[in-house]
């Protein structure tokens, strides 16, 4: 195993003014004093991977070393930066990180386990740390104080010493600035208690909680220097991101507005009133902003900007279910204004933030996580950060409403991850999150435990995220308390999720996925941008077949400068207003078709320049020719803004979806400017459209009845994805798998992975010498299943005994240990590669890995008493450009034989069956793994 950066012995002494200092009138806090500390001792390094949990309190995440993926120490390339949409050093080379979350008290650990903790995450992979939630409870800054402006300087010098050790090994920090901080009356803010942890959404318009967060961010990243490396924050390059905020603002806690605490409602209410005079100017011209098609104000009697009482808006999606006396507060176009507003504060905000970051010194990409589903709270970090964050959690855990959080009984839907295709699977939730032209960083993700199909999600996750050249994911989180328990979100002692940190981490910093050959981009006009109704749509599962992202434009035209940038252009298919140029496009609209103020936009603007009527229709019979439907195919539709048939003929346009009879079309194809128009569409025939456009235009393949059953192909041919299955398969050259429900699947494309009797489970197979995997002569083949605590209690809600996909609930935790409920079996699962047996494992459900560096074989399994075979007469020799197997070539002197590794590190001969280099045994009890010798 690799050693770490050598220590470098620190003499300088930090030693920090009792003073107290200004930053501004009235802001002062007393600083930290802090003695020279001496070098830190050096972590012993075991030379045995332990991967069960059971076994030790920091279970490796594989049988194989993943620390070449980084580069020590830290820092090394310089300062990071953004260009265009993706991060870059100085020297313009790209940066990618594949990272890991440690917060609140898992950060105030003895300096020890700090050091195995960081040699772990080395051994996985990870190049990225991110330290968050350490201004709560339990972190840096003293609850004991009458103010939250002082730091324990204890506490701080964890946090110094997690991001020495880090740097020297080659991982990179990302710091988020305000958390969970509860301000107090000392620090000067009125009713702190009111405000709550974070001061969520106080923080980012009240005068005094910004200069408390400006104050903290000048303590924590300039003033205080790191003794371990001699540095300030701010000037040390191993720090990379810093996060003003997480999961906060106006649109994350959009639920408050109208139940703020006073003084805080007070002056909520009359910055809105304040910014609505400065739009409308008269209480008159308001009311004509807010009236409908219909007539109807959404100013209700007695609200008068003169009087500054107009009501804040409900900030809802669904007006319908809030009690009838507050639904007026929810009218569409109140809400409209509300987005506007919030967005406008916003940006305010992320201005007065980054400019006073950049003036302290700060060189490195700045951002906010709020509400990622919300366009108008992308659209204020994109214009005024460096990178766009989101989180993915898969079967989050929920509580019942009227039941405390974080206590049993939980609930979870137990879903297999691949079964999804909605906002709640991955590739379409970043799809909705992804802005163009901003680097972007899946900075919270997950699947969550008790799911029992959560394994799939690490291989997913790490092979879509390379699909849509994402610049950052960073798993949360590694717990570090050294229990032997899986736990919601805790990856250390899940052999589920750590099991493949590795994998996943070789897949995504290595990118053996192809990126996605494609780009589709949906561009949000100010009207689609500020609506305030549900911005998710069925389209946005495209993410699952190529690269789906949004843009933003001003005015009433999108312009694309270049087809190269944009490969389709969708149109969001919210309000109808809007023209969109310069690339293959897919315009449609849905019945909302309104502006910010209710109107009825009675025909789609990108219709104005073919100069045609549109008609409603009943319910008519529609013949397709192989758009959207296969040719011959017939579908009743009602539409809304059905095309006349005879002009479009004319023109030149082809129908899509037509009836002679009424003269009316669903659609045309307009081949000169290569878009494919339509009047309303139906959301799902959104998707299908799209991928339509996408084969008329630009060739790539596309199956009408694989759409029908949510079964997408990537455009790169890497992956196919059977969400009626619930089943990915992944061909790339270095690496394949198959997840979920594998019944009766026998191989992938070949050259390809191979296995017999496993039903389910997460199988991969990784080159990990850069070569092919069928000509590798280093490579790991890996399984695993489901992990739980022996004693947890979860299943099926007995209320929903009758439906099929009730709800899952969990009513003990349980302590542990932690079982994959393995047990031998009589048939064996066999695993090849192309056509040559490489493995034979006897065993039901559980996990097992090999690693074969050559002549040398490791092999794990987590079941002692599983019988195994290990087929090493079939490993390739590369002999030019040729693949031979020829068992006698690698051994001419004899037969293998066993030794089995233990726990502590003994050797033992380990009892076995060989004929030539065909070797079998049973694996033993107390073995850490079992290896071959000749």
């Amino acid at each position: 195993m690799l050693s770490f950066y050598p220590h470098r012995r620190i003499y300088t002494t930090a030693v920090f003014a009792l003073l107290l200092f200004c930053l501004a009138p009235l802001l002062v806090i007393p600083a930290v004093k802090a003695a020279a500390l001496p070098p830190p001792p050096v972590a012993p390094s075991s030379k045995v991977p332990l991967l069960d949990p059971n076994k030790t309190p920091y279970p490796r995440s594989a049988l194989n070393d993943f620390t070449n993926l980084l580069d020590a120490p830290a820092g090394k390339h310089g300062f990071l930066t953004t260009k265009g949409e993706h991060f870059v050093w100085r020297d313009g080379t790209r940066a990618r990180f594949w990272g890991i979350n440690v917060a609140n008290t898992s950060l105030q650990e003895p300096n020890s386990d700090i050091d195995a903790i960081i040699e772990n995450f080395r051994t996985a992979g990870f190049n990225l740390l991110r330290l968050h939630h350490f201004d709560e409870r339990g972190g840096i800054i003293d609850l004991d104080a009458a103010d939250s402006r002082h730091f324990v300087g204890s506490r701080l010098q964890k946090l110094d010493y997690w991001i020495y050790r880090a740097k020297q090994a080659g991982i990179y920090v990302y710091l988020d600035l305000l958390d969970y901080r509860r301000f107090k009356e000392g620090d000067g803010v009125p009713n702190p208690d009111g405000v709550g942890r974070g001061a969520r959404p106080y923080g980012v318009f009240d005068q005094r909680l910004i200069e408390l967060q400006k104050e903290y961010a000048y303590r924590l990243l300039k003033e205080h220097v790191n003794p371990y490396t001699g540095l300030a924050y701010v000037n040390d390059p191993a720090v990379v991101m810093i996060e003003l905020y997480d999961e906060s603002g106006l649109f994350m806690r959009r639920g408050v507005w109208r139940e703020m605490p006073q003084p805080y409602a007070n002056q909520f209410q009359k910055l809105w009133n304040d910014w609505l005079r400065d739009r409308y100017k008269t209480t008159s011209l308001l009311a004509a902003a807010w009236t409908n098609s219909t007539g109807v104000t959404a100013l209700t009697p007695g609200e008068s900007l003169e009087k500054g009482n107009v009501q804040v808006p409900a900030m809802t999606w669904y007006p319908e279910r809030l009690p009838v006396a507050q639904q007026r507060w929810a009218a569409l176009p109140r809400r409209n204004d509300g987005a506007v507003f919030a967005y406008e504060i916003h940006r305010k905000y992320f201005r007065e933030m980054r400019d006073y970051l950049h003036n302290m010194g700060v060189k490195v990409p700045i951002s906010a996580t709020g509400r990622f589903e919300d366009l108008a709270d992308l659209k204020a970090v994109s214009e005024e950060l460096d990178f766009v964050g989101c989180n993915f959690y898969y079967d989050h855990p929920y509580w019942s409403s009227n039941a405390p959080s974080w206590q049993p009984p939980s609930f979870f839907h137990n879903h297999n991850p691949l079964s999804d295709v909605d906002d709640r699977s991955m590739a379409a939730a970043i799809s909705l999150a992804r802005i163009k032209g901003r680097p972007f960083c899946v900075r919270e993700w997950n699947y969550c435990w008790p799911n029992r199909n959560r394994a799939t999600g690490m291989v997913e996750a790490a092979a879509y995220a390379c699909l849509h050249d994402i610049d950052c994911m960073i798993l949360f989180a590694y717990e570090t308390k050294p229990t032997a328990r899986v736990s919601y979100f805790n990856v250390r002692s899940d052999p589920s999720r750590w099991g493949l940190c590795g994998v996943g981490a070789e897949i995504f910093l290595r990118g053996l996925i192809q990126p996605s050959v494609h780009r589709i981009v949906v561009p949000y006009g100010p009207v689609d941008t500020f609506t305030y109704t549900r911005y998710h749509q069925p389209f946005y599962a495209l993410g699952w077949a190529t690269r789906l992202e949004n843009d933003f434009f001003d005015g009433n035209t999108y312009r694309v400068r270049q087809e190269s940038d944009n490969d389709l252009i969708l149109s969001p298919g919210r309000s109808g207003i809007g023209h969109y140029e310069g690339a293959p496009a897919v315009l449609h609209t849905e019945d909302l078709r309104r502006d910010l103020g209710g109107r009825v936009v009675a025909i789609p603007e990108y219709l104005d320049e073919y100069h045609m009527s549109t008609r409603p229709t009943g319910n008519v019979p529609l013949t397709y020719d192989g758009l959207l439907f296969d040719s011959g195919v017939q579908r009743n539709a009602i539409l809304s803004l059905g095309l006349p048939i005879a002009p479009m003929v004319a023109s030149g346009y082809k129908p899509i979806g037509y009836n002679t009879d009424a003269d009316v079309a669903k659609g045309m194809v307009d081949f000169q400017k290569k878009r494919f128009v339509f009047g309303s569409l139906e959301p799902l025939d959104v998707l299908r459209a799209a991928l339509d456009a996408m084969q008329t235009f630009h060739n790539v393949p596309n199956d009408h009845d694989a759409t029908e059953h949510n079964v997408f192909s990537t455009d790169t041919g890497e992956m196919m994805r059977d969400a009626a299955s619930g089943r990915l398969v992944v061909s790339a050259p270095q690496f394949q798998a198959l997840c979920g429900n594998l019944t009766g699947v026998g191989r992938v494309l070949a050259p390809g992975l191979r296995v017999r009797n496993l039903n389910s489970g997460t199988l991969v197979a990784l080159a990990l010498d850069g070569k092919p995997l069928v000509s590798s002569q280093h490579f790991m083949i890996k399984l695993v299943t489901d992990a739980r605590n022996a004693d947890e209690v979860a299943g099926p809600d007995p209320r929903f005994a009758r439906d099929a996909h009730g709800p899952w609930r969990l009513d003990v935790l349980g302590e542990g240990p932690v079982t994959t409920f393995g047990k031998a079996s009589v048939a064996p699962i066999e695993i090849a590669l192309e056509h040559r047996p490489l493995l034979d494992v006897y065993l039901e459900r559980g996990s097992f890995e090999l690693l074969v560096n050559g002549d040398n074989w490791q092999f794990y399994c987590d079941t002692p008493g599983a019988r195994f075979k290990l087929h090493r007469a079939s490993l390739p020799v590369s002999r030019g450009s040729g693949i031979v197997a020829s068992g006698a070539s690698l051994a001419p002197n004899g037969a293998s034989t066993l030794q089995q590794v233990t726990v502590d590190g003994a050797v033992r001969p380990l009892s076995g069956i060989s004929a030539g280099r065909e070797i079998a045994g049973i694996y033993p009890q107390q073995a850490a793994l079992v290896r071959t010798v000749g």
